[in-house]
């Protein structure tokens, strides 16, 4: 006799997947924004080798930070899979074992041991290649949130990513997690401002060396709308549709995982 086990919810799980993100799929496709539905890091990667086969004008790739392309490995992926056949490959924000960017090179933990000359050409060089990543043939990025409504919404410090997503790159591949889904414009800028934001400046100042302890949501634990000088929430982008032209342009991949923050 087959027992149910209670404490298994796989089922319900892509189930109530399939529910949301279905009709998601429908709302964003009814606007010229093709939209996949994947269930694991495996099926993005094969989705990814055939969308560039089926594109031969794709000869650069570039990327934004984000740490759903971290998680299903889409950085090192990428370089070993297309590094190696003549694509130019740019992470701006790629960072060393020490964690500042790599451009830097490797750093004594908590500082940035370079003379000022020489770390303002690095900085020079690190700003042009995020410009750089605007004229890609394909930038892969993620966003904040994802919803009900058809919405693709990020809220960005510098801009880069939030203005490659709308402009620039030939091709834009936009992935995210399950757990990125809301139901409208309020609870993805709720979410985004009071448990994304907060854990990204956490995620820089741990792992990254940076110093955002004077920001005021990680003194009070939630958003007042600052216009603190290192604010990352300077850009909201709100992306609804595509216009006709542009339509084969950003593609929507909603993975059936927890992915980023």
């Amino acid at each position: 006799m087959k027992t149910v086990d209670e404490l298994d919810f796989s089922a319900e799980t892509q189930k109530l997947f399939e529910i949301k993100a279905g009709a998601i799929k429908r709302t964003f496709e009814q606007r010229r924004i093709q939209t996949q539905l994947l269930d694991d890091e495996e099926a993005v990667k094969a989705f990814i080798t055939e969308f560039i086969a089926k594109r031969p004008e794709i000869k650069s790739i570039a990327f934004s930070d984000g740490v759903t392309l971290y998680q299903l490995d889409l950085f090192n992926w990428i370089q070993k899979q297309y590094g190696p056949k003549g694509f130019m490959i740019n992470q701006p924000l790629e960072r060393s074992e020490t964690g500042q960017y790599a451009i830097f090179g490797e750093q004594p933990p908590g500082r940035m041991n370079i003379p000022y000359n020489e770390w303002k050409i690095l900085y020079d060089k690190w700003y042009d290649n995020l410009r750089m990543s605007l004229l890609s043939d394909l930038l892969i990025v993620s966003a904040n949130a994802v919803t009900m409504n058809g919405e693709i919404i990020s809220v960005d410090g510098l801009g880069n990513r939030v203005s490659g997503m709308i402009f620039g790159p030939r091709h834009v591949l936009c992935i995210v997690g399950r757990n990125k889904i809301v139901n409208d414009q309020a609870s993805a800028l709720d979410r985004i401002h009071n448990h994304v934001v907060p854990l990204t400046y956490l995620r820089h100042n741990l792992k990254h060396w940076c110093k955002f302890e004077d920001v005021p949501c990680l003194k009070i634990g939630k958003c007042v709308k600052c216009s603190h000088p290192e604010s990352s929430c300077l850009n909201t982008v709100v992306v609804r549709g595509q216009v006709k032209q542009h339509q084969d342009r950003l593609h929507l991949i909603i993975v059936n995982q927890d992915l980023g923050f």
